[in-house]
């Protein structure tokens, strides 16, 4: 069976399917007459001489600055917005008795999204008494060791988990609602979640402070009253105010 599959390169033959079609030259087609008459472009034509129906010129100013789309203009509006809002987490020290202290503080740009009220501790953001977030902590104040199958002690073969009197917690403030001259305004109440909160807990939290809503299910641990950066050391302070300028 003869290899029928295309070659390239000089001296290679043309395949021919047809012989009665004419083969094909590097010379122009002739021109065929259209109605009766044969009619050729003219090598350098006229220059146009029409007066109506004729666009305007564009302005070499218009050519370089294209309109500005509307929904383009919205669309860079919505991400400027976005990340001037944005969020600030605090790093929020709690002590044994309660106390809570703020030791470090970071913006975070992108929208606060609520999270269910579930695992270990709750909290909550109020500004002049009015609450403007709230979240859940999964695991706050426990120490966790992993188990040791060798070990000869029995009781050191299990997963154990211990309580720390001192530990820190991430408590999320949205950035826009909070300019830094109302920070003394601030208010952030720490909960221990003693049991399941209800699954429209997080559409009731914005209603009213959820240590009220939920009574039964959360046990106060500490709040902060006010956060006055000339009152924190100056590192703390100085991140504190760039995360909320």
């Amino acid at each position: 069976m003869a290899d029928e599959r295309m070659q390239t390169g000089r001296g290679i033959k043309p395949v021919v399917r047809s012989s009665r079609l004419p083969r094909m030259t590097d010379e122009a087609p002739p021109a065929k007459p259209i109605g009766g008459r044969t009619l050729l472009m003219a090598a350098e034509p006229k220059a146009d001489t029409g007066k109506t129906r004729r666009m305007s010129a564009v302005s070499k100013a218009t050519a370089r600055q294209p309109k500005e789309h509307p929904e383009m203009k919205a669309r860079a509006t919505r991400a400027a917005t976005r990340r001037k809002d944005g969020y600030v987490h605090l790093r929020v020290r709690v002590s044994e008795s309660g106390r809570l202290a703020v030791v470090g503080a970071q913006a975070v740009e992108g929208p606060l999204v609520s999270s269910k009220l579930q695992g270990a501790l709750a909290y909550e953001v109020a500004l002049g008494g009015t609450p403007i977030a709230s979240g859940s902590i999964p695991d706050a104040g426990e120490k966790r060791s992993f188990p040791a199958p060798d070990a000869e002690i029995p009781e050191m073969r299990g997963h154990h988990v211990t309580q720390v009197p001192t530990y820190d917690v991430s408590v999320r403030v949205p950035k826009a609602e909070v300019p830094v001259a109302e920070l003394p305004k601030l208010e952030i109440a720490l909960y221990r979640i003693k049991e399941e909160l209800p699954e429209e807990a997080p559409a009731m939290a914005a209603a009213a402070p959820i240590g009220e809503q939920f009574e039964r299910e959360l046990r106060p641990v500490g709040r902060l009253k006010g956060i006055r950066p000339e009152k924190l050391a100056k590192p703390v302070a100085d991140e504190v105010k760039k995360a909320f300028r």
